[in-house]
């Protein structure tokens, strides 16, 4: 019931920079290099064949998101990454399974064999767990987030082409063509190693406690402060300018002077002709911006236009036009994504729920949830701002987790039906040693990626970046003390698994 009456209209430069992309895209291409060397020293033969699958599912990937027509967007990218963590998780899960088979006994072909049998429940689990979630948040998500959901879904496809059919076919190559007598491998963790785990479980569960409380006392402190931009709008500034300043640049200098800032450039697109205009959005951070004798009764077009020619005289900027901006991301748009998010992880409760029981399920999830608490809240405690590359960290976060469960709990599934006259928790404690070994090189090669991104991807990315280091870290933790030791507790009472191997079993009648 109104009418829109175009006043303006402007083509916007990318809000993220040429300087910053080619940072984003040597320091991701770095990080992938140092996961495929690591593999290659570490895995030795089986690891050139992983990295192979690594170029493939990558390729794959690009050729994928050109020839649906995705838009590749920070969290789009997001999206990547985590395929690129998932294929080479899933590399190592198979492999370890292999090292298993060989000190068993079994010759080469026949832990090659087994080893891709029994890893493929854990590996297919896992992606499809993560798919729900991919599939939800492209039917409630929108914009960004279901640029996300778009790669997550096409990364989970090329994951599981390649680790289990492209893997398979090319140790099939290797063992025919060639002689294979052994598969030499590092090993990180020796064989027979016996931590009980029940010990730091305790400590562990209680100090991320303490985390998720300090993390909503963070947000009840903070306030609006803890939002960025993109969630609170702010001061739209447009300034004329006689020499044009990379916008990273611009960024940089009003980040130190306590602003948060989005910089980009703009052209009228009525007058080709016209110079660009630079458009700044800003918030000041609360009480980081103190007033001068000489800031006293200026807006902030007139300060910011000051304090930038200060810093770049030559380019000579002019005050040209302010305005108040309403949140870059609206109320539907944040409605839609926790929805979104509520319909991914209850899809993640009813297939885990199928696939194990209601106990895994629940199990999983509170340990995901914590993992994207924890991750958050410390990034808030070290004085970050919730934007919309956080949500896409937290995002990436909620898949990336659930995977480290599902491999732990499938070898759990796998040694309560093998093993008898052990108790339950002992079950538990064993799983968690026989798994120890991938949980922390999965961690490890998705940290080079994150690591090297964070040093060389430049200022546009590392909020999401260092979100995505955090919980690396607290999921690999909350894998082993938070999702598995739930499920201890919960089954220490079970019939016929005594919580005490010093109990016998009950006899049936």
């Amino acid at each position: 019931p109104f009418k829109v009456k175009v006043q303006a209209q402007y083509d916007i430069d990318p809000t993220i920079g040429k300087e910053t992309v080619k940072d984003g895209l040597l320091s991701g291409i770095a990080g992938t290099i140092l996961v495929m060397i690591f593999m290659a020293v570490y895995y030795m033969r089986s690891g050139l064949v992983a990295n192979i699958s690594l170029i493939v599912t990558a390729l794959l990937m690009l050729g994928a998101i050109a020839a649906f027509g995705v838009t590749l967007t920070l969290p789009g990218i997001a999206g990547i990454i985590l395929t690129i963590g998932m294929a080479v998780d899933a590399n190592v899960l198979i492999y370890e399974r292999i090292r298993e088979e060989i000190a068993e006994g079994k010759t080469v072909l026949n832990a090659i064999d087994i080893g891709f049998d029994k890893a493929f429940a854990a590996i297919f689990d896992s992606n499809i767990t993560t798919l729900f979630v991919a599939l939800i948040l492209l039917w409630q998500g929108t914009g960004a987030i279901k640029g996300f959901a778009m790669t997550l879904a096409i990364g989970i496809f090329t994951t599981l082409f390649t680790a289990v059919f492209l893997t398979r076919l090319l140790f099939d190559l290797m063992t025919r063509f060639t002689t294979v007598k052994s598969l030499k491998m590092l090993q990180v963790i020796k064989p027979g190693t016996n931590i009980n785990f029940f010990k730091y479980a305790k400590p562990v569960m209680l100090f991320f406690a303490l985390l998720i409380v300090a993390t909503f006392v963070t947000l009840g402190i903070r306030g609006r402060d803890a939002l960025g931009i993109d969630f609170t709008g702010g001061t739209q500034i447009e300034l004329d300018y006689q020499k044009l300043v990379p916008a990273e640049q611009i960024e940089k200098v009003l980040s130190h002077a306590g602003y948060q800032v989005k910089v980009n450039y703009k052209t009228p697109g009525s007058m080709a002709s016209d110079k660009k205009k630079l458009e700044i959005i800003l918030r000041d951070k609360h009480g980081a911006v103190s007033e001068t004798a000489e800031t006293v009764g200026q807006d902030k077009m007139t300060t910011v236009s000051n304090l930038l020619n200060k810093s770049f005289p030559e380019a000579k900027y002019t005050p040209d036009r302010q305005s108040t901006l309403g949140s870059l991301i609206g109320e539907t748009f944040t409605k839609s994504a926790i929805l979104s998010l509520a319909l991914a992880i209850l899809g993640m409760l009813i297939y885990m729920t199928i696939r194990f029981e209601f106990s895994y399920s629940i199990a999983a999830n509170l340990g995901t949830l914590n993992d994207v608490i924890v991750s958050m809240g410390i990034f808030l405690m070290c004085g970050g701002e919730l934007t919309l590359n956080v949500v896409a960290a937290g995002l990436t976060l909620l898949g990336y987790s659930i995977n480290d469960t599902i491999v732990n709990f499938d070898r759990i599934r796998e040694n309560r039906k093998l093993i008898k006259g052990m108790s339950y928790r002992e079950i538990v404690n064993l799983s968690i040693n026989q798994t120890l070994a991938r949980t922390i090189l999965t961690s490890v090669t998705v940290a080079l990626v994150l690591i090297m991104q964070l040093c060389f991807g430049g200022a546009a990315i590392r909020d999401f970046v260092f979100v995505m280091l955090i919980g690396v870290v607290v999921g690999t933790i909350s894998t082993i003390f938070v999702s598995v030791i739930i499920i201890a507790y919960w089954h220490k009472n079970d019939k016929g698994i005594p919580e005490d191997s010093a109990k016998p079993e009950p006899k049936k009648a």
